[in-house]
């Protein structure tokens, strides 16, 4: 017979009383960076965000018994109450949970310990991106491909070929370069059949890549999204996509993201484009009647990376 045990949700006096009676395991489940820096004196760390949590809690505290308060960073931040749960299907029988965290540990004056205790770090400072030219760094940067039918779906890639972008304020502008005669499928394991899509979708049913070799993202501005989170896109993207000889207007939310202390950018997203606005109708039911097998989705899903370093180091 299994016993269900409930977490105990206690606030800052009950806490303090915890640690100052030494009354049981006081565990930190924030990230080991944090820690280091700050933590509630006598505390044991384990990252609730590791896959091993669970196994590092078992070392830390291998008697399911013994009372163990959970501190999380606190108000707002789900770690600590995610942390406890997860002890309770262990099969840990004493669990309370520190709603405040550290936060309200810290609110209060109360002791710390670590390199920098009273530090006042930002939990997810803002993306801000700096003023400057950035170039497109071809290699790095990969563009996803899916298009489906009734059977199921191909994806593959599309190389990019080149592009920048400049910030100003915070706003930025740029451009594209795609190189539509790379299209490649990823998908197919016979070698024989992936040459047969491969040609299909630069011939003239698809993006007829002999007369329209490249594909351009033009007049693309990048404005900030309010509210936006770190794990969120924080950008409106809206340009004019030229393909297979037609422009066309094309809007999304996009994530662009610092990613090296030499001051790269990346910029990531999806869309699903679709494509007979840029006059690719093979297999469109709007168009055709009659298609039996030939049948295609008309929207194609686009996943995409790009990655640019300052104009400068390049």
């Amino acid at each position: 017979m299994t016993t269900v045990h409930k977490v105990r949700k206690v606030g800052l006096a009950a806490a303090r009383a915890f640690v100052e009676a030494r009354a049981g395991i006081v565990l930190d489940v924030m990230v080991p960076e944090h820690f280091e820096q700050r933590h509630i004196p006598g505390a044991v760390q384990a990252c609730v965000h590791e896959v091993v949590f669970c196994d590092a809690v078992a070392a830390l505290a291998p008697d399911r018994s013994v009372p163990v308060l959970v501190c999380g960073a606190g108000a707002g931040s789900l770690d600590g109450r995610m942390a406890a749960e997860k002890l309770l299907r262990q099969g840990h029988t004493d669990v309370r949970w520190f709603a405040g965290g550290l936060e309200a540990w810290c609110a209060a004056g109360l002791p710390l310990e670590g390199s920098a205790p009273h530090a006042r770090l930002d939990a997810h400072p803002p993306v801000v991106m700096p003023d400057g030219r950035h170039a497109l760094d071809a290699a790095a940067s990969v563009i996803h491909w899916t298009g489906r039918n009734d059977n199921g779906a191909h994806t593959g890639t599309v190389d990019c070929a080149g592009g920048a972008l400049a910030f100003s304020g915070g706003h930025g502008q740029g451009g594209l370069r795609i190189d539509m005669r790379s299209i490649r499928d990823r998908d197919i394991a016979d070698d024989a059949l992936r040459p047969v899509l491969e040609s299909h979708l630069a011939s003239d049913d698809f993006f007829f890549v002999t007369l329209f070799p490249q594909a351009t993202l033009e007049d693309m501005v990048l404005t900030p999204l309010r509210g936006a989170t770190a794990t969120t896109p924080n950008y409106r993207l809206t340009a004019h996509l030229a393909l297979r000889g037609v422009r066309g207007k094309l809007a999304m939310n996009v994530a662009v993201r610092r990613i090296d202390d030499a001051g790269g950018l990346a910029l990531a997203g999806h869309c699903d484009l679709d494509r007979t606005r840029w006059g690719v109708l093979y297999g469109s039911a709007r168009f055709f009647r009659h298609l039996g097998y030939h049948r295609v989705d008309d929207a194609i899903s686009l996943d995409f990376r790009l990655v640019y370093a300052p104009a400068d180091a390049r």
